[in-house]
């Protein structure tokens, strides 16, 4: 059924980001870092109804990717913060598996990527939240 069709889509989107992450070296972390402002630039302009969390999980992985890059929070999962570089960096993208341009499903995949490293290392996420004083869960839950 469909829920079986959705849960393959995520493995295979799971794979994705872990692969991805797999690839990212420290000069394309050092690279990343000088993008972020623009990063939030775009977090600021999107406004997608059909996917409310996109906004708080980009601001999220943003606040991450900075303190980690900054030194500022001292990361205990290093896989974690190159997922999150590679994450960020496909939603920076304007040509990815959908297209950012296409009306309601332009985002969809970068949602999605962005969900999969949230759930790949939540207590990392869970541990910076609270140090922030973040509210993790609300980033995450479902509407």
């Amino acid at each position: 059924g469909i829920g079986q069709v959705v849960s393959h889509a995520m493995n295979g989107i799971h794979e994705f980001v872990i692969r991805g992450g797999q690839t990212v070296t420290a000069g394309q972390m050092d690279a990343f870092r000088r993008k972020l402002p623009f990063l939030k630039v775009k977090a600021e302009m999107m406004d997608e109804p059909e996917l409310p969390h996109l906004k708080p999980q980009t601001n999220f992985l943003a606040r991450y990717a900075e303190d980690v890059l900054d030194g500022a929070y001292p990361c205990s999962d290093l896989q974690a913060i190159a997922e999150t570089v590679f994450a960020l960096s496909y939603l920076l993208k304007e040509v990815d598996i959908i297209p950012d341009s296409v009306p309601h499903l332009g985002l969809a995949d970068d949602s999605a990527v962005l969900r999969a490293v949230l759930m790949g290392h939540r207590d990392e996420f869970r541990d910076f939240a609270k140090k922030c004083e973040l509210d993790f869960d609300s980033v995450t839950t479902e509407p």
